[in-house]
């Protein structure tokens, strides 16, 4: 049977998204090595040099601005252009690490992957699994994704956390046990070597994505045009609305209350009005009703939807927290405070950390 330390391993692939709640996590349904690669922790385990760490974030941001527009398409539109980009980063961060480095990541992304990495090609390979025993090895991990995703699906729908964690730990701990009992001492072993020495696994789940820039439109409410480069030093509050979507309208009074609590601050309140019905298209009805609202924040009337195609947002409304640097922190999809959620509150929290943060940085 697997020892306690290998188990622990098991116990990440989604408690970081219990953990840190959906909507932390602009990618959701990505593969985790996309993310991964966004971590600080991993970029200081990987001990790049000061040339290798702008190589490695310069590559970053040039493919994440072709991943975003992926983000509001289906699963089976999406998951080949994803896969390729992921493909092409790795294949371009070769030359850009020692030999070492690239062993650590492997290492690093087995961990993370938990389970799920037993049936990825490169360890599936390595392993020569029997064919029955592949075929129960991809039945315990479906039946596991299953019951993770009902979890996710309760965690939604604001059930508390810590029961979930409970479950999930439950839940991830028995399917490690049985794959434990289907994999050969040899195949445990290999297994092993593949995640390498140990690595805190708690250290992820604050990645950072470069954030699009701002397509402009040439219609601005409460403001000229404004870039993410130019607004460099400040925490913006990027959030995507149309003035007919009741969900939208129910988050209003919380976008006036950040604009008066961060006023005399470093925070910029930016809305991007993108149309959903005919009514909408009209940038003085839009006007009209930012200003019964009390928005006195620059408003971008995105009537063509350039810049929605271009962050590959899918909901009315989306709030999203760039941070100092201009990299996307953090992201809640929907209304705030849905049926008792406190997204509000979470990301008051949020922006006061980045501004902590901000003042720390020299």
């Amino acid at each position: 049977m697997p020892s306690l330390h290998f188990a622990a391993l098991a116990l990440v692939a989604c408690a970081l998204l219990l953990r840190s709640g959906a909507a932390a996590d602009p990618f959701f349904g990505a593969d985790p090595a996309w993310t991964l690669l966004h971590e600080p922790a991993v970029e200081r385990e990987l001990r790049l040099a000061p040339a290798q760490s702008r190589q490695f974030r310069g590559l970053l941001d040039e493919l994440d601005a072709r991943f975003f527009p992926l983000r509001n398409m289906l699963l089976e539109e999406s998951a080949a252009p994803a896969a390729a980009i992921l493909a092409e980063g790795m294949e371009r961060l070769r030359p850009l690490l020692s030999e070492p480095q690239r062993r650590r990541l492997a290492e690093v992304r087995a961990r993370r992957l938990g389970t799920g990495a037993l049936v990825g090609d490169e360890l599936a390979k390595a392993m020569r699994y029997e064919p029955r025993q592949r075929e129960r090895i991809d039945a315990i991990i479906a039946d596991t994704n299953a019951a993770t995703r009902e979890l996710e699906r309760r965690a939604g729908k604001g059930e508390p956390r810590e029961p979930l964690e409970r479950e999930f730990d439950t839940l991830k701990r028995d399917e490690l046990r049985t794959i434990g009992e289907v994999l050969t001492p040899r195949q445990r072993a290999h297994w092993q070597k593949a995640v390498g020495r140990d690595f805190d696994l708690s250290s992820l789940g604050r990645a950072r994505f470069k954030a699009p820039e701002l397509v402009d439109s040439g219609a601005w409410l409460n403001s000229g045009p404004l870039t993410l480069a130019g607004l460099s030093g400040k925490v913006v509050v990027l959030h995507f609305y149309a003035f007919g979507c009741i969900n939208c309208v129910r988050n209003f009074p919380t976008y006036c209350e950040w604009q008066d609590r961060f006023r005399d601050r470093n925070v910029v309140i930016l809305g991007i009005h993108t149309p959903e019905t005919t009514a909408e298209r009209d940038a003085a009805r839009v006007a009209a009703k930012a200003d019964e609202a009390g928005f006195r924040f620059p408003v971008l009337i995105d009537g063509d939807k350039a810049n929605w195609n271009a962050w590959g947002n899918s909901m009315w409304p989306s709030v999203y927290l760039i941070d100092a640097r201009g990299s996307l922190r953090h992201f809640w999809p929907g209304e705030l405070k849905w049926q008792g959620a406190t997204g509000d509150v979470w990301i008051r929290e949020r922006i006061e950390e980045l501004l902590a943060e901000a003042a720390d940085t020299p």
